[in-house]
């Protein structure tokens, strides 16, 4: 078996201080490279943002943005605190990241544009 290694681009359009879920995206092209089983990894180079694995629910997104607000973080310690990547196994093209779970990219900024999200891929064929 070989091991293959891809690289993606993704570019989330956004008007900045905005969560995004971005898991669709990510499984979609875990599945377009056919692979059986690896690890995908997600992480933003963009200044000012961060992805992470949480619940997508505005309840939860609420609680996060207060934690941000009660903190008065600079969003470099955001970043630091928060991280700027996740990585998740797949298995049969699969995310295997629970049912709740969900890849989310975060723009701490306050300014408008497109935000780059670099999604590397690592897997088999079986």
């Amino acid at each position: 078996m070989d091991m293959v290694v891809r690289v993606y681009e993704y570019t989330v359009e956004s008007s900045g201080w905005n969560a995004f879920d971005i898991t669709s995206v990510v499984e979609e092209i875990v599945k377009e490279t056919g692979l059986e089983k690896g690890l995908v990894h997600v992480f933003t180079p963009e200044s000012k943002c961060i992805v992470l694995f949480i619940e997508y629910e505005p309840n939860l997104l609420s609680d996060l943005e207060d934690f941000m607000n009660k903190y008065m973080c600079s969003p470099s310690v955001l970043e630091g605190l928060l991280g700027k990547s996740v990585t998740a196994p797949f298995i049969k093209g699969s995310l295997e990241i629970g049912v709740f779970k969900r890849i989310v990219f975060i723009d701490l900024s306050r300014s408008s544009g497109e935000k780059r999200v670099v999604i590397t891929i690592e897997g088999i064929h079986v």
